[in-house]
């Protein structure tokens, strides 16, 4: 039986989360279809699990977190933390009071802050800033929105999503230390509230709240950010593990980016500014208008003449949507065929895959990388290490692909050189490594 085991809405999510525990020497997989986790069950490690229930309604949503608790529960694992997106998209109410539900529990801590990344909620208040951490290029500046981002009242959207009474805990008692947020969870425990949405704008303030979660009862719902993740395996005092590095393979470090987040395209900037990575535009009109063969061919026939050299070992190459580089999104219907997009994107990568194209793979967007890794019939990932805050490195378990090194990155994560320093630390990494 596992130790802990994570649900997340997405792909992206389950990974970032996951790793933290990773970090702590804890061996960790990422499950990416709920019909494979009973093959897991038994395993004694930390299982992260994308229910990809973020574009569900609400009553198809719980119905799915309810199930998976449920299993977890009859297979020994203690204890559940709840992922949320970190801009609350999806059902994050609904799927937290089927977490509590299916484990009986009359309480949860939700920390939705992830300082590293620019996510944190001060007066019930979650905000999103820009992080420009190490950005010494001034031109930058002019591409990117600096402008903090108020996305609303995070106790207000959970309450009218739960039955359970929702209160909130201000930053003030937080940093009174690990005595006064004990004091206020039980003072609002005696007057019926069931979930504490916590403040946090630093590390240092969700490290307060972890240590607090300590001292509350085993059956405690511990939800939020991955960085409130971050604490948790050394204030649960988990056991730890090694894990062994596996060969080197051959073959180019493909990107892959089918989000349409302004991130991600001043990352690729970045990358072709600093790199002589080849970058293929994916003409998604025509995938749209139902010529998805030919352009999925006409991707992979440019992907094979420009990698005819022998001398291709670490080339970088970039596929990405050509709706990333539009100026005017707004009118493009990119959102609702985002599903199709993706289904070829995947497609795509598995071709390159047959012919052996690919070393390693880095995949920008969730929804992006759930659809390359079906693709690729992978199981899940066997996480390694966390390159960047939030971005996870770890290797495909199954499928075509079995041990490729894959790196997972939500669209909105990252500095702008993000990209950039993953793909260096591939480089890096492989001529290290030995086969």
């Amino acid at each position: 039986m596992g130790y802990i085991s994570i649900i997340a809405d997405d792909l992206t999510g389950a990974s970032d989360t996951g790793i933290q525990f990773r970090k702590y020497g804890l061996k960790t997989k990422v499950i990416l279809d709920i019909d494979e986790l009973g093959q897991f069950l038994d395993q004694e490690e930390i299982l992260a699990i994308n229910s990809n229930t973020r574009p569900l309604n609400g009553e198809k949503a719980y119905k799915i977190v309810y199930d998976i608790c449920c299993l977890l529960k009859q297979a020994g694992f203690g204890r559940i933390y709840k992922k949320v997106d970190s801009t609350f998209r999806g059902n994050p109410g609904i799927e937290l009071e089927a977490v509590m539900d299916g484990l009986n529990s009359n309480l949860a801590i939700l920390a939705p802050s992830f300082p590293d990344n620019g996510r944190y909620m001060i007066d019930g208040y979650l905000k999103v800033s820009p992080v420009y951490a190490g950005t010494k290029d001034e031109g930058l500046t002019d591409t990117i929105n600096q402008t903090d981002q108020q996305l609303g009242h995070i106790p207000t959207i959970i309450q009218k999503q739960m039955k359970r009474k929702v209160a909130s805990i201000d930053l003030e008692t937080v940093r009174q230390g690990i005595s006064a947020i004990l004091s206020k969870v039980e003072k609002l425990c005696a007057k019926g509230y069931q979930v504490m949405i916590i403040d946090a704008e630093t590390k240092e303030d969700l490290e307060n709240i972890a240590l607090a979660c300590k001292s509350l009862p085993e059956e405690t719902v511990m939800a939020g950010s991955a960085g409130f993740a971050s604490f948790l395996p050394k204030v649960l005092d988990l056991p730890t593990n090694t894990l062994k590095q596996s060969p080197s393979k051959k073959g180019i470090i493909l990107a892959v980016a089918g989000t349409c987040n302004p991130t991600t395209r001043t990352q690729i900037d970045q990358v072709i500014k600093n790199t002589d990575a080849i970058l293929i535009k994916i003409d998604t009109d025509r995938i749209i208008n139902g010529m998805t063969g030919e352009e999925v061919e006409n991707v992979v026939g440019k992907m094979r003449q420009l990698n005819k050299t022998d001398e291709v070992n670490g080339k970088i190459s970039i596929i990405a949507v050509d709706s990333l580089f539009k100026l005017n999104l707004d009118s493009y219907p990119i959102k609702q065929w985002g599903k199709t997009i993706a289904k070829a994107i995947g497609e795509i990568v598995g071709r390159l895959v047959d012919e052996q194209m690919v070393k390693s793979l880095v995949i920008t967007g969730g929804d992006t990388a759930l659809h390359v890794l079906n693709a690729l019939k992978a199981k899940g990932i066997d996480l390694e290490e966390e390159v960047l805050p939030g971005i996870p490195l770890g290797r495909l378990i199954g499928g075509k692909a079995s041990d490729i090194p894959v790196i997972t990155k939500a669209g909105g994560f990252g500095t702008p050189t993000a990209l950039l320093e993953v793909i260096q630390h591939l480089q890096t990494k492989e001529k290290t490594r030995v086969c």
